[in-house]
Formats: C-alpha cells, structure tokens, sequence
C-alpha cells in the first residue's frame, strides 16, 4: 500500500489498496499525539474496511480531507471496521514482512523470537484460515517464551515486574486475535444481516409483482372458493332438514315439503347432483313422517272426544244419580207425611167412636213393625200386583181382618214397597195409572 501526504490537522498521509481487510484497504496515518512526540514516536496507523475506490477518491480531493473523513467513515465503525497496524507503513508489504517478521535462513522457517509475532501481522482473511499458523510455529513460539521466562529471578520485586511486563506482548497478542475475531464476526454479521435485508426487499418487490401477475386469476380462484363453499353449505342446509325433531307441529312439515317441492337446483353448478340427491332423500322422510302425525293428530282427537263424550255421561249419570236421590228423599218424606197423617185420622176416628180424647194419643199401642221407617227395602211380592190372581185372595182375606188401623197401615206399607220399585216419576204414575202399586189409584176428574 503507497501512502500520500495529505494537508490535514490530524492525518499525516493516506492510502489505499493492499492491507488488514484485503485489496481494497483504506490506510490512514495520524499526526503523532503528545506522547508520541514526546516519545519521538510516528504517528498511529490505521486500516479501514469496505472503503470503495470511488470514496478513496473523494476523500483525496475534499476541502478537509479529516472532516470528510470523520463525518463519511469513522462516524460508521459498523460499516466500515478498522484495524490498528504496529508495522512501518513507509516500507512495502514484502519489505515489512521481512523486517518485522522474517528471519531468513536456510530453510526459510521462523525465527523462534518471531514465531508468535507474526500472527499480529498477518492479514485477517489469512490469519483465520486453517492451517495458515501451523502447530510447529505455535510450539516454536511456545518454547522460546518458556525460554526467555527463565531468564527472570521471580525472588525479587523487580524481577517479577519484568516477568509481567514480559507476558504482557502475550496478553496484547490474545486480545488482538479476539478482537479481530470478533470484528470479522461482527463484520459478517452485518453482512448477513445486509444481505437479509436486501433478500426481504427483492423477495417483496417480486412477490408483489407476481401478485399483480396474478390478481385476475387469484380473485377468481377467490369468487370460486366462495361459490363451493356458499353451494355444499347450501346442500348441507337441504340435508339437515330430514331432522325431525326439528319440526314441532304438521305445518312446519307441510312447509318444509312444499319448499323442497319446488327446489330449484338449476344454478347449484357442480352440486347439482348433491343437491337433487339430497332433496329426494329428504322428501323421503318427511312425506311419510307427515302422514304418521296426521294420523297420530286424528286419534288425538278422537281420543279427546271420547274423554270428553265419557266426562259429559259421567256428570250427567252423577246429576240423575242425585235426583233420582232427591226423588226418593221426597217421596219418603210425602209417604211419611202421609203415613202419620192417617195414623192420626184413624186414630182420631176411633178416638170418636170410643168416646176417648183425641190427646189420648198413645204411640205405644202401636206395633214398632208398623211403622214405614223400620221396613227394609225389598220387592214387592207377587200378591202386590194387581194382575194377579194373588192379589184378589190377598185383598179378600184382608178385608175380614177386624182391626181396621193394623189393616189401613198395612196398605200404606204394601204400597211404600211397591212404589220404591221405581225411581222416576213419571214411572211411579204410570204405574199407579195401570194399578200395579196396591191401594193407590188415580181419579181423573172433569
């Protein structure tokens, strides 16, 4: 690399080509600082990374070479990495070499002074290549150090400064290599990172290309989808009404049919098939399922009716069961009445022709088998029937009985059986009218 002078406040010379990050290395010399001058010491030297030709250029022809420098290369470490070089510049890359690292002899080997100092000189791209510092120069180095360490008589304070001092050419040239490690690292990584960034701005440049290419077809890919999926939801929908419960009454069925009836699957496209399938299968179980509810409908009714038609006997039994009830209550109440009516007429009468008082009255006298209220129900026996022969010899024997009161609530008694063969009114007339209860007639006047 050839360096040239430049006019600046802070950099002594530039240049540009051959070094640390390869053929195209931007080199910059600096003013000595205070310690160096002090020192009597050149000025630091550095070598840039990713420094095009072009900048190189600019930079020689700027009004303020350090300006344009600061503000266009050392404002960007990430972009552009930098080294700090310990050779003389001045020298060729050959001539360096040989002074700083090469000892020649017959074989052209390292010197075992310089064995570990050349890895400090060595470019990057070179230094971090397999094999490119070999196990022997490693171990030439290794042995020399160990050598030279011996020298020191660590019993004494100075000594052991010396040592340390010693180590520490060790100690700079591990931390070099770590840190020109991790710039190539960081250097690469930017680099991906570059390269990722650009990948993801051309991939969305040509995938957004290819979307345009393509949106005729892809919303037609869209409308279609949206169509097969709008269809088979519509065939499902025919499907799901074979469900029977779903339908709560005949109506709803009766719509459902007359729907499917009319169905048109003309538009339904590649579910027409499915849908005219669908649409029989469907019918297939919903005529019959009406037909079973018409009929199930019918003997609910019917079976209603007849609950109905057994409710309104039942009420109409229980109301004539009651009056028929009522009837005899009132009849044995008028036959009762009756009864002690004549019981006191005979007796008021025979009171008459005895010559006693009627508030003579003495219930005593008169047979407790007498009275209406202690006979039982029974029918009446066949001597009470008028028709019957019976009947005439039962009415002549009775007619020589000599006590006339036994005899007369003997005939209010006969007649109480007979009449409790009835229970309707109209029946116990007629049967009076057509002398079947004893003792009692009918006078019809005008």
């Amino acid at each position: 690399m050839e360096y040239v002078k430049v006019e600046s406040s802070q950099i002594e010379s530039v240049g540009f080509g051959d070094g640390v990050y390869g053929p195209e290395t931007l080199g910059v010399i600096f003013l000595p600082n205070k310690k160096q001058q002090a020192e009597e010491l050149p000025g630091s030297t550095y070598h840039f990374g990713n420094v095009t030709p072009r900048m190189h250029l600019t930079m020689m022809g700027a009004e303020h070479v350090y300006g344009w420098f600061a503000k266009n290369v050392k404002a960007f470490p990430d972009q552009f990495p930098y080294t700090k070089v310990e050779s003389d510049p001045t020298l060729s890359d050959s001539e360096a070499q040989a002074k700083t690292n090469i000892i020649s002899g017959p074989e052209d080997t390292p010197s075992t002074g310089t064995a570990l100092a050349l890895i400090d000189t060595m470019a990057d791209d070179l230094l971090f290549t397999p094999g490119a510092v070999t196990d022997e120069q490693l171990e030439a180095g290794r042995q020399w150090y160990l050598t030279e360490a011996k020298k020191y008589n660590i019993t004494t304070e100075k000594s052991r400064k010396e040592l340390k001092r010693f180590a520490r050419s060790l100690q700079k040239l591990r931390t070099g290599i770590e840190a020109r490690a991790k710039e190539i690292t960081g250097a690469t990584k930017r680099k991906i990172a570059t390269i990722d960034a650009e990948k993801r701005r051309l991939v969305g440049k040509v995938a957004g290309i290819e979307d345009e290419v393509l949106s005729d077809l892809t919303a037609w890919e869209q409308e279609k989808e949206a169509t097969t999926i709008r269809l088979s939801n519509q065939v499902k929908a025919i499907e799901a009404k074979a469900d029977l419960y779903s339908y709560t009454d005949i109506p709803s069925i009766e719509s459902a049919i007359a729907e499917l009836e009319v169905y048109d699957v003309s538009d339904m496209q590649e579910f027409k098939v499915s849908a005219e399938s669908a649409v029989t299968a469907v019918l297939k179980v919903l005529k019959p399922e009406l037909e079973r509810r018409k009929v199930a409908e019918k003997e609910k009714e019917e079976l209603e009716r007849l609950r109905k038609e057994s409710a309104d006997r039942a009420e109409a039994d229980r109301i004539e069961a009651a009056g028929k009830k009522l009837a005899d209550e009132k009849i044995q109440s008028a036959v009762e009445a009756a009864r002690v009516e004549t019981r006191q007429e005979v007796i008021a009468e025979l009171n008459s022709e005895s010559g006693e008082p009627e508030d003579g009255d003495n219930e005593t006298s008169i047979p407790p088998t007498w009275k209406l209220d202690m006979i039982a129900p029974q029918p009446a026996p066949d001597y009470l029937d008028c028709t019957s022969p019976k009947f005439e010899a039962y009415i002549a024997n009775d007619q020589k009985a000599d006590d006339p009161l036994e005899r007369i609530l003997r005939f209010n008694e006969e007649a109480v059986l007979a009449l409790r063969n009835y229970k309707d009114y109209d029946d116990m007339i007629e049967a009076i009218a057509k002398g079947m209860i004893p003792h009692v007639t009918i006078n019809y006047e005008a």
